[in-house]
């Protein structure tokens, strides 16, 4: 395989997996709390922000950091919405309106805490060689990662009691409500899930790339646009596939437009998305 076709399978993998650890807590919310979470882009960088204090700053071990920012996030993303999204249930544009603000807080929070200066968590990522060609460090780790989100995905939602409940509320809370499904205590896993694998990605991501208080930002709308295209239900492997269909426009459109535009080509491939969700649906 040339290093030129390589390079480009590697750059979409590593996007469309990358996408997907990111988007799955994403669409979890979206999915049983009914509302797109635009704070959940900052909620990734505040967990990459963390792994970068412990290791950097207090010299811990790199996996023990990352496990306990995972933890920290999903209790973080608890907390943050038993103060503010609970008190909005069912009105899908003041929740929508709340995260945005308390994507600001976080973003800017982040900023004052931090500064605006790049960081880079030091990880040395070994690479390995298969037939020849050169496989990157941080495209084994991303997909190792990825296959461990929709394994424990599988497996929580189908075979654990609160992953039932998952379901009966993603299909219909008012329904699940009056089987005795407890839906505070469900939303409540739902939303450790998300801050959790958020910050999942966002280590992920500030691997690969600089991190920056905005970085997680700069993702969000390519994360509304693939749980939009996975459609209805909570099926896992679908927001795969829909992430490589977005990672593989985002690439495409990367050689055209510089990397500064990426965020003008998430709102286009947004758009996009939107179109042929409700062509589908049609």
């Amino acid at each position: 395989m040339t290093s030129q076709v390589w390079s480009i399978i590697n750059s979409f993998l590593l996007e469309t997996f990358i996408l997907f650890i990111l988007a799955a807590g994403f669409f979890l919310v979206h999915r049983t709390a009914k509302f797109l979470n635009i704070a959940h882009g900052d909620y990734a960088t505040l967990g990459a922000y963390l792994v970068w204090t412990f290791v950097s700053v207090l010299g811990w071990n790199i996996w023990i950091a990352m496990v306990i920012s995972i933890i920290a996030m999903g209790f973080i993303a608890i907390g943050i919405d038993q103060v503010t999204y609970k008190y909005l249930r069912g009105a899908p544009l003041a929740l929508l309106l709340c995260s945005i603000g308390v994507g600001l807080v976080v973003r800017y929070g982040i900023f004052m805490a931090w500064g605006a200066r790049f960081k880079k968590i030091a990880f040395a990522l070994p690479n390995i060689e298969i037939f020849g060609t050169v496989i990157s460090g941080s495209l084994i780790l991303t997909l190792a990662f990825g296959g461990f989100v929709i394994l424990l995905a599988y497996y929580l939602l189908k075979y654990t009691g609160l992953g039932t409940s998952v379901r009966a509320v993603a299909d219909n809370s008012l329904l699940a409500e009056s089987f005795g499904i407890d839906t505070e205590k469900t939303l409540k896993f739902v939303w450790f899930l998300s801050g959790s694998s958020a910050a999942l990605g966002g280590v992920v991501l500030a691997l690969y790339r600089p991190l920056t208080f905005e970085m997680g930002f700069m993702w969000i709308l390519l994360i509304i646009a693939v749980s939009i295209l996975a459609g209805t239900k909570i099926k896992f492997p679908l927001l795969l596939g829909a992430c490589g269909i977005i990672a593989g426009g985002t690439e495409l459109g990367l050689f055209f437009i510089p990397e500064a535009y990426r965020l003008g080509i998430g709102f286009v491939i947004l758009v996009i998305a939107i179109l042929i969700r409700r062509v589908v649906e049609k």
